[in-house]
Formats: C-alpha cells, sequence, structure tokens
C-alpha cells in the first residue's frame, strides 16, 4: 500500500512538473506573449507556441492530446471555464506590464538611448517578470537584423509611487520568445 501511495504521489509530481499548454494559431505580440508566459508561469504552466518546429517534434494530434489532459486537469481546480479567467488575468497583466514599459521609455536611461551611427538596425524590447508583488524584472534586449537578440541591460524596478527603477550588474533574460526567428544570443 505504501509501494502505491508513493508511486501515486510521485506520478502526481512528476506530472506537475510538466504542465506544458500549446497554442496553437496566429501568434500574438511580443507584449502580449510576454504577458500570457507571466500568467502561465503564475498558474504552474509552461506555455508555448505550437510553431512548425514543435509540430513536426511532437505531431498535431499529441498536442492536442496534451492540451485536452491539460485542460481537464486544470479544470478540476478553477473549473470549466478556466481559459476565460486566464486570458482576463492576461489582460491585466499586459495592460500593467503596458504601463511599466511606457514609464521605462519616458525615463532618460541610458540602454533605450537612440541608435548608434554606422550600426545595424536594432529594435529594442523589454521583457517583464514578476519578482514579488510590485517588484519586476525588466530585460532590455535589442533585435537585430540578422535576428539575434542580445540582453543590454536589466533593471528591478519597485512599481510603487516612487517606482525606482535599479540596474543590475548581470544581464538576464527571463523567457524565451521563438518569435519570426529570433534567437536570443
Amino acid at each position: 500500500m505504501r509501494y502505491l501511495l508513493f508511486v501515486f504521489t510521485l506520478s502526481v509530481y512528476g506530472f506537475g512538473l510538466t504542465q506544458t499548454y500549446y497554442l496553437t494559431g496566429r501568434p500574438f505580440t511580443f507584449e502580449r506573449n510576454n504577458a500570457i508566459k507571466e500568467v502561465g508561469s503564475a498558474w504552474g504552466i509552461t506555455v508555448i507556441y505550437a510553431g512548425s518546429d514543435v509540430v513536426e517534434q511532437l505531431g498535431l494530434d499529441s498536442i492536442n492530446n496534451e492540451n485536452q489532459q491539460l485542460d481537464s486537469l486544470i479544470a478540476l481546480r478553477r473549473g470549466k471555464e478556466w481559459l476565460g479567467s486566464f486570458y482576463k488575468q492576461v489582460d491585466s497583466t499586459e495592460a500593467i506590464f503596458g504601463r511599466i514599459r511606457k514609464h521605462i521609455y519616458t525615463e532618460n536611461i541610458q540602454a533605450m538611448g537612440p541608435p548608434k551611427k554606422d550600426a545595424p538596425f536594432e529594435e529594442q524590447k523589454i521583457i517583464l517578470h514578476q519578482q514579488k508583488r510590485r517588484t519586476y524584472q525588466a530585460s532590455i534586449v535589442a533585435i537585430s537584423n540578422n535576428q539575434t537578440a542580445t540582453c543590454i541591460a536589466t533593471y528591478l524596478i519597485k512599481w510603487n509611487r516612487s517606482k525606482k527603477m535599479k540596474l543590475q550588474s548581470q544581464c538576464a533574460v527571463p523567457y524565451q520568445f521563438p518569435e519570426n526567428g529570433i534567437i536570443i544570443k
């Protein structure tokens, strides 16, 4: 009996570590993807886009089966309409992240400065990650013409009335977004 209980506990724990939800269809914007991944990690779900590489590796049928299994498991904990409440929380997280990004863009920080002469075009994106209740990590990433992304700076932001930003010594990216062939190096 103990052995059976141990195996059951171990299997539930192992399944809990690998809860992956695959999003199919057209990808969202970079900012929305950031909010989806953040809410997914808060819910204990790894959210991955099922691009052509993932579909070739796993197969579309196995992706659908895994999504159905995860859907039934989450429905037990959060109700049948869990996906609606998930995206409602994504909307509120995206709104908060939008205000934080606007604050970063309006601050005069060196990492968000104008492009240098004779340098390839770089688009700058901000990846946000909530660490505590009102503490966020903002990683500024530059995406160049050759579809590679480089982490420029990481800030720790206390999001209260003072809105303090502190430059971190190491540049860290909390998530990877395989968006349009962009590779983070």
